[in-house]
């Protein structure tokens, strides 16, 4: 009885008739548009996003419960609660707590790492394209911006990253999985060239899509940082947590350069944020839940792909890459018109597109807007 209520708090905001309706081909666009949003209607103004891989469910019910519980107490500092959370994740990751900092965001992190390898003016490799918030922070402090280009398949190489490398670098960033490409980088390759790398310089690996992954081939690097400092490895719960706009985001990491790291961070981690996260991280029947319906949306915009001939990268995140054959600008107003929006035109790939999965049967209203506009 506890799951089936849990569950259907989980689906608030998706109704059953809006799902099958959605599923009927008979039915327009605009009857669908205006179902999906219970009666407010989708348009350009109040577009589905499909653009920034948040999470389309929300916060978890219980974790919002808890926040709500906790603004009472906001107005009273807590300077120990953080504690309990860096504990929480220590046990989850099997690293120690000495090697864990909690921040607002990992975005806070990626710029801390950023202003680490900046202020030393050295060279910055990183994969392009990737995500970019680490290389602004460090170009801002003097750093010089390496970018290695994706494989043709749009892989990572480490090998190229390896030989972009100067007696001048500083710091090699990775994003795993990859963004705007949802793709990964094998376990064990990546570990040998984390263990070789950082002998010469920091490491920083964002893993803000780590939850999402289901291949074995797949692994988180935190485990490494205990024996070996210049390794940082980059969490955030904005993700499958849903906290986009709560703030809460994890850096793991050597207690040696833990000390350098914290010298930028901001501290403003809210005590009602934190309480949020506890009771997020203990509840993994509901991750598991976002993760399963991931990977249905995922197979919606897979059929349409293949039905289409559009090649794609198999995602490993909440997001996928596909060529459009066209402006990636172009389809990306065009569906706009219909109040579905993606994801902006990424460089050096014009053509590709970025859609974040929604929930299933918004993404079988993409797919039957698609299909009219571009199919």
């Amino acid at each position: 009885m506890t799951n089936n209520i849990t569950r259907r708090e989980w689906l608030v905001g998706t109704t059953a008739v809006a799902g099958g309706m959605v599923l009927n081909s008979s039915v327009s666009a605009q009857n669908m548009s205006e179902m999906m949003n219970m009666g407010a209607p989708i348009s350009k103004d109040n577009p589905i996003r499909y653009t920034n891989n948040e999470n389309p469910y929300g916060i978890n019910p219980k974790a919002m419960k808890v926040i709500l519980e906790a603004y009472k107490k906001a107005h009273l500092y807590n300077f120990t609660i953080r504690r309990e959370l860096i504990d929480l994740i220590a046990g989850i990751e099997k690293i120690p707590s000495e090697c864990i900092a909690v921040g607002a965001g990992s975005g806070e992190y990626l710029m801390a790492s950023g202003a680490l390898a900046g202020i030393t003016g050295g060279d910055v490799i990183v994969p392009h394209p990737t995500f970019a918030a680490i290389t602004r922070s460090a170009s801002a402090l003097g750093a010089n911006i390496i970018r290695v280009p994706v494989e043709d398949d749009l892989s990572i190489s480490l090998e190229s990253m390896r030989k972009a490398m100067t007696n001048n670098t500083t710091c090699v960033y990775l994003c795993n999985p990859n963004n705007p490409i949802p793709s990964i980088i094998e376990k064990t390759s990546l570990e040998q060239f984390c263990l070789e790398v950082s002998k010469k310089a920091m490491l920083v690996i964002d893993e803000a899509y780590f939850e999402y992954v289901r291949d074995d081939g797949y692994s988180t690097m935190a485990h490494l940082v205990k024996d070996n400092p210049n390794i940082i490895i980059l969490r955030t719960a904005s993700k499958i947590h849903g906290f986009a706009n709560v703030r809460i985001g994890f850096a793991f990491t050597h207690p040696d350069t833990m000390k350098k790291l914290m010298t930028f961070r901001s501290g403003t981690t809210s005590y009602p944020a934190i309480m949020g996260a506890i009771a997020s991280y203990k509840d993994t029947e509901y991750q598991k839940f976002i993760v399963d319906k991931n990977y249905e949306s995922l197979g919606i915009l897979y059929k349409m792909f293949k039905e289409l001939d559009m090649p794609y990268v198999n995602a490993h995140a909440n997001f996928v890459y596909a060529n459009a054959g066209r402006d990636a600008m172009e389809v990306r107003s065009k569906l706009l018109e219909s109040g579905i929006l993606i994801g902006r035109k990424y460089d050096p790939f014009p053509n590709w597109i970025r859609i974040s999965t929604a929930k299933p049967e918004e993404m079988e209203y993409l797919v039957n807007i698609y299909k009219r506009d571009f199919g």
